[in-house]
Order: C-alpha cells, then sequence, then structure tokens
C-alpha cells in the first residue's frame, strides 16, 4: 500500500498529537501499519503471555542465526 499525502500528513498529526499527550486510541491513524485506523482495526491482536513468548522466542533464534 502506498501513503498518500494525505495520508501522511495524517499520520504527522497524529503522530505529534501523541506525543503532546493525546491517547493512542484516539488517533485517526494506525503508526504501526501506516495506515488509517478504520483500514487495519481487526489486525491488532490481544496480547497475551503466548504471543509474549512467541515473540522473544522467535527474538532469540533471530539472534541466534546472526
Amino acid at each position: 500500500m502506498s501513503i498518500t499525502k494525505k495520508l501522511a500528513a495524517a499520520l504527522t498529526r497524529d503522530d505529534n498529537r501523541e506525543a503532546a499527550g493525546m491517547h493512542a486510541d484516539d488517533r485517526d491513524t494506525c503508526h504501526t501499519h501506516q495506515a488509517w485506523a478504520d483500514d487495519c482495526e481487526n489486525q491488532h491482536l490481544p496480547l497475551t503471555a503466548g504471543r509474549a513468548l512467541a515473540a522473544a522466542n522467535e527474538i532469540d533464534r533471530i539472534r541466534a542465526r546472526s
């Protein structure tokens, strides 16, 4: 997906507003996916112990290969 000028401006605006104290849930954009929040709202999975452990194991696996 390519970022349009309008989306880029909105991402910057939301980043600045969040840095100034706005709650992340109030963003119009998704910082993680660099997209409109409505377009990726179902892509964010809740954090669970299993997902955190799997992510840590993946990082360890990558470091071991380096």
